[in-house]
């Protein structure tokens, strides 16, 4: 597996991956009606804008040619946040090869460049109903930032996201 920043001829890929692990990742979570009727297409056009406007880091898994996994990097978007706070935006990876090391390898990289970049911390968000992902980053040195929190309404249904907070670099 190599980990390399996204191109812009990545967006497709991208965008199945973020359609793909939504759907599973999210089921029981976000009503089934909205996640089924997510588009790869729409996605595609997100991803080729992100990959255009560039203010992001977007770092691809793939073996033999075929994307695994993304995830995506910046300065951290929070009002609160200082000049030495990062954010990890997301980390999605293709349902058949969640469990398999793909994830912990984007984070390290994604961390790595954070730190190079001159941020201590990183902070994202994730939905407290999401177990999984909640587990994944707490093995991961994350611990929730107590008390910040923020409620999403969706397709008729109101989640809540937390804020995670992890010290990163030497």
């Amino acid at each position: 597996m190599i980990i390399r920043t996204a191109r812009l001829e990545d967006a497709r890929a991208i965008a199945a991956i973020h359609v793909r692990a939504w759907q599973s990742a999210y089921r029981g979570i976000i009503p089934s009606a909205f996640l089924d009727d997510l588009s790869i297409d729409q996605r595609e056009n997100v991803w080729r804008q992100q990959l255009v406007r560039g203010d992001t880091t977007i770092f691809l898994a793939e073996e033999n040619e075929q994307a695994l996994g993304w995830a995506q990097v910046a300065r951290s978007r929070d009002a609160d946040a200082g000049s030495v706070t990062g954010e990890l935006y997301a980390i999605h990876v293709a349902p058949e090869h969640w469990r398999h090391g793909v994830g912990q390898q984007l984070w390290r990289e994604g961390a790595v460049h954070l730190s190079r970049s001159g941020f201590a911390e990183v902070t994202l968000w994730v939905l407290r109903d999401n177990a999984g992902a909640c587990a994944f980053y707490r093995s991961n040195g994350f611990a929730v930032d107590v008390g910040i929190e923020k409620t999403l309404q969706l397709a008729g249904a109101e989640l809540v996201e937390i804020r995670l907070r992890s010290r990163i670099g030497g």
